[in-house]
């Protein structure tokens, strides 16, 4: 069986988001084929234990506003006045025991930054380190979810449909060894936006750090 995580943007005496569980028969086969299987089948066991719901899918299988959300194709305008993607803003960021963070980084293409040895070989991961402010590892997402909240602000022709999503899946997303999901990111986003609570949250590190304590009746 293979496994995988959704998202519900409601807020709740659990938080901004729901974060659930769903089993369902694995798909094997050529990569591409065997993946958008993997996501129909996905969809249609989550959709009958939700009783139903729009579902945004975040990934490279997902509809056009879903693929706009992925990591590399989500881009966040910086200080220098350039835009860079979310992934590549991450990566540049990371500081490291043995250095770090690597500036240079958020200029390169995606597989030059994945392949780039300073990321295997500085150490232990500290922390990050972007626009002037530090950033912690706990929980081991913040850093990412405060990329992907502020570029997802600033996409205003993205929020319309964002807005529609009941339900927000990442297919691509493994469970036994990442814990960066877009799909988490897009929901607090939704859940933010719905509250009235964007810009808040994004005033300063300290009130973002609120937003996951942040619990409703």
């Amino acid at each position: 069986m293979a496994k995988r995580l959704y998202f519900i943007p409601k807020s709740s005496y659990q938080g901004l988001i729901l974060e659930k569980t769903v089993y369902f028969p694995e798909i094997r086969g050529d990569r591409d084929h065997s993946m958008k299987k993997t996501m129909e089948t996905m969809h249609h066991v989550i959709r009958a234990k939700e009783s139903g719901g729009q579902i945004l899918e975040v990934s490279p299988y997902g509809g056009p506003e879903g693929k706009a959300c992925t990591p590399w194709l989500l881009k966040l305008k910086t200080q220098d006045g350039k835009f860079h993607p979310v992934a590549a803003l991450y990566e540049a960021a990371k500081v490291f025991e043995h250095g770090g963070p690597y500036e240079d980084l958020k200029e390169k293409r995606a597989e030059e930054i994945l392949g780039d040895p300073r990321l295997r070989q500085s150490g232990k991961l500290m922390g990050f380190h972007f626009e002037d402010e530090a950033f912690t590892t706990t929980p081991r997402h913040k850093f990412f979810d405060y990329l992907y909240i502020r570029a997802l602000k600033e996409r205003a022709d993205l929020h319309e449909a964002l807005l529609k999503a009941e339900i927000i899946t990442d297919v691509t997303y493994q469970m036994s060894s990442m814990y960066l999901s877009p799909a988490r990111s897009v929901s607090y986003f939704i859940s933010l936006y719905q509250k009235g609570l964007l810009e808040k949250v994004l005033s300063s590190s300290e009130e973002f750090d609120k937003m996951y304590t942040l619990t409703f009746l």
